[in-house]
C-alpha cells in the first residue's frame, strides 16, 4: 500500500507541474522575458525533483527537437506565434517544450509503474 501511495503522490505532483506550466504559458505569453524566467524556474524545479540522467536527456532531446521542428513549421507558414522572439519562436518555447517532454516522460513512467502494480502476474 505504501508503494501505491507514493505512486499516486508522484502522479499528482507531475500533473500539478504540468498544470502550472500550462497556466504560466496561457497567462504570461504576452511577456516573453517574464515567461522565460517563470519557465526557467519551473524547468529547474522539475529537474531538481527528477534529476536522473534519463530525465535530463528527455528534457534536452525534446527541447532541441521540438524547437527545431517548430522553427521549420513557422518558417513554412504552417502557423505563427503572436509574440515571437527569434526565428518566429518565443524565447520561452524551448524551456516550456522541454519541460513538457520531461513531464510527459515522468507521467508515462509513473503510469507504467501503476499498471505494473495492478496487472495480474
Amino acid at each position: 500500500m505504501r508503494h501505491s501511495n507514493r505512486l499516486w503522490t508522484e502522479l499528482l505532483t507531475e500533473f500539478l507541474a504540468f498544470s502550472l506550466l500550462t497556466a504560466s504559458v496561457a497567462l504570461l505569453w504576452r511577456n516573453n522575458l517574464l515567461l522565460f524566467a517563470v519557465a526557467l524556474a519551473e524547468c529547474l524545479l522539475a529537474l531538481a525533483l527528477w534529476h536522473d540522467q534519463l530525465s535530463v536527456s528527455f528534457f534536452l532531446i525534446i527541447a532541441t527537437l521540438g524547437t527545431l521542428a517548430e522553427a521549420v513549421f513557422v518558417r513554412f507558414g504552417i502557423w505563427h506565434y503572436a509574440n515571437p522572439t527569434l526565428l518566429g519562436i518565443p524565447l520561452w518555447f524551448p524551456l516550456a517544450f522541454g519541460t513538457t517532454g520531461l513531464l510527459g516522460a515522468r507521467l508515462a513512467r509513473t503510469v507504467a509503474a501503476m499498471w505494473e502494480r495492478v496487472r495480474p502476474s
